[in-house]
């Protein structure tokens, strides 16, 4: 498969996946509004995990449907790899918002709500760089 075809197709996935991100942060927030960065934190994990679960559907059926396995031990490789490689997109995402929202908030005179979203932001951004990585050369090998 033409690897700028592979990509364009991941960022395609990634987009929809960012939209699903950002209205779920965003709901939650609108939800119970809070400046506890903690809180923030609980309600990106939420988010990122509707936007994986979104994510593994689109790629494993469409970005890397040629090298998905189905059934048997490279299936269940594959799921696993997948899992690991979501929990540590959680984790990169969920410890870049929590460092970056407050820094925003304080070094910038702008509200909350577009602080917190500047930070959803790179973090969403960092996290797909690593979790395409990741998915390229570990998982859908």
């Amino acid at each position: 498969m033409n690897r700028m075809w592979q990509f364009v197709q991941f960022v395609s996935v990634g987009l929809g996946n960012a939209f699903i991100d950002l209205g779920v942060f965003n709901g939650l927030y609108f939800l119970d509004p809070t400046r506890d960065v903690n809180q923030l934190v609980v309600y990106n994990t939420m988010a990122v995990m509707a936007a994986i679960l979104n994510s593994y559907i689109w790629n494993s059926r469409w970005t890397f449907r040629k090298t998905v396995k189905h059934r048997g031990k490279h299936a269940l490789r594959q799921r696993t790899l997948f899992v690991i490689q979501s929990l540590i997109n959680i984790g990169v995402n969920d410890t870049i918002l929590w460092i970056i929202a407050p820094w925003i908030v304080e070094t910038h005179a702008i509200p909350h709500v577009m602080a917190n979203n500047i930070a959803k932001v790179v973090a969403m951004f960092l996290a797909s760089v690593s979790s395409f990585l990741m998915m390229k050369i570990f998982v859908f090998v």
